[in-house]
């Protein structure tokens, strides 16, 4: 599926669920339809999980707030944020601290 017929579809979902009264069947119906269709290697794992969260933002406004955010930001610009990356350097630190307390453990 092309970037721009996948940021029109999330539009529409989108747009369904902030009318004054979302019709919360018809946003999951929509959902599931073009999650069907997705990759899940090659979509950013935000649109999967706004995909999969409508119920959740049905009864969880902050929740909601911040799914709706980076869906629309991926729809206007393409970009998206899939987490904060781990640097190599905190994975060896905590490696290093795991042995040295083994090692005190053990000692």
């Amino acid at each position: 599926m092309e970037m721009d017929e996948l940021q029109s579809r999330l539009a529409v979902i989108l747009d369904l669920e902030e009318q004054e009264r979302p019709d919360w069947g018809e946003i999951e119906r929509l959902s599931s339809e073009l999650q069907r269709e997705l990759p899940i290697d090659a979509t950013p794992e935000a649109v999967h999980h706004y995909l999969d969260d409508a119920d959740i933002r049905a009864r969880d406004e902050p929740y909601a707030t911040r799914q709706k955010k980076d869906v629309r930001r991926f729809i206007e610009s393409g970009e998206f944020d899939d987490g904060t990356p781990i640097p190599w350097w905190g994975c060896a630190l905590v490696l290093l601290l795991g042995a040295g307390l083994v090692k005190w453990l053990v000692g």
